[in-house]
């Protein structure tokens, strides 16, 4: 009798309940209050019907409207974009953005005037020059090149070939320290992207914005590392080090992705009266912004500085790792 007793006074609990509620509205998730349905909204212990202006829908949140594509928010109302020529409704579709090769003049889009041996940008507002190529002032001048070195990974500057290093506007040959520097550097980074694929991971490093769904990608390209000698030649004072990346996306929309991106590079050392392995770590951060189907390049520089009294003999890098750290939409 006790159990359905308890059954009953539930039952009268839960009909009380569903009679108090307001008209258009339903009992809230928690089961402890109530929410007004899809197209009305809490106006103090009743649900109003959310008035929808011409040109507009009910939001997202089913509580209130905004404008359809190509009209955006003026007061209780919604206004046509005014779209001027060489322009689309933006990403947003509450604004306009100037097509590729055309660039905003106030309320105009204006041409874009691409010099020789240049193209339109990433950003599609502006340009670039060409491979081999860089800006100087309105135009483009051509990279001069010396022996052993080759166009750079931005193609705008040169850098020295395999085995050889930057001394002033020419390459020298490195010696054999060096060149066993820039081995184990290599090995590194080689190391740690077979350590990745061995944990099926991509060799580039991936996210998503959560918004459009795009992916935006980063994967190292190069890598230098350049120790300096004491005075006394005999133990090195610090080490130089270079990560260049590359950024891929596959984003097509009509605003931009704003990329914060951080590489580290871990070494290890020894001293001369040290029996033990030290390590030390530095990390930078940069960030991009990328448009549709963009990409970009960048490079990080990196100083380890050692004391005299460490007197450190041996160095050499343990892995290095670019990783994007946050995507958004602009």
């Amino acid at each position: 009798m006790k159990l359905i007793f308890l059954l009953l006074t539930l039952i009268a609990s839960s009909t009380s309940f569903a009679a108090d509620l307001p008209l258009n509205s339903h009992p809230n998730i928690l089961g402890n209050g109530w929410d007004c349905d899809r197209g009305f909204y809490k106006a103090g212990q009743a649900c109003a019907k959310v008035v929808i202006p011409e040109n507009a829908s009910i939001d997202v949140y089913g509580s209130g409207w905004a404008c359809n594509r190509g009209y955006f928010k003026a007061g209780q109302a919604c206004a046509k974009v005014v779209v001027p020529e060489n322009a689309s409704i933006d990403v947003y579709g509450s604004g306009w953005a100037c097509n590729r090769g055309y660039f905003k003049a106030g309320q105009v889009c204006t041409k874009v005037v691409v010099p020789e041996n240049a193209s339109i940008d990433i950003y599609g507002s502006g340009w670039a020059c060409n491979r081999g190529y860089f800006k100087a002032g309105q135009a483009c001048a051509k990279v001069v090149v010396p022996e052993n070195a080759s166009i750079d990974v931005y193609g705008s500057g040169w850098t020295c070939n395999s085995g050889f290093k930057k001394n002033g506007s020419s390459c020298t040959p490195m010696t054999q320290q060096e060149v066993s520097k820039q081995r184990e550097l290599n090995k590194a980074i080689a190391a740690e992207i077979q350590r990745r694929k061995d944990q099926r991971v991509s060799e580039a490093d991936c996210e998503t914005e959560y918004k459009t769904n795009a992916k935006v990608c980063i994967s190292i390209s190069q890598a230098s590392l350049d120790c300096n000698q004491s005075y006394s030649g005999d133990y090195y004072r610090d080490c130089d080090a270079t990560l260049s990346y590359d950024l891929t996306t596959n984003y097509s929309g009509g605003a931009f992705l704003d990329v914060e991106v951080e590489c580290t590079l871990d070494i290890e050392y020894k001293g001369r009266q040290t029996f033990s392995t030290q390590t030390d770590s530095e990390s930078s951060d940069e960030s991009h912004n990328l448009y549709a189907n963009g990409s970009d390049s960048n490079s990080m520089d990196f100083n380890f500085s050692f004391t005299s009294y460490q007197e450190v003999i041996s160095v050499k890098a343990s892995s290095a790792r670019c990783e994007i750290n946050n995507v958004n939409l602009y």
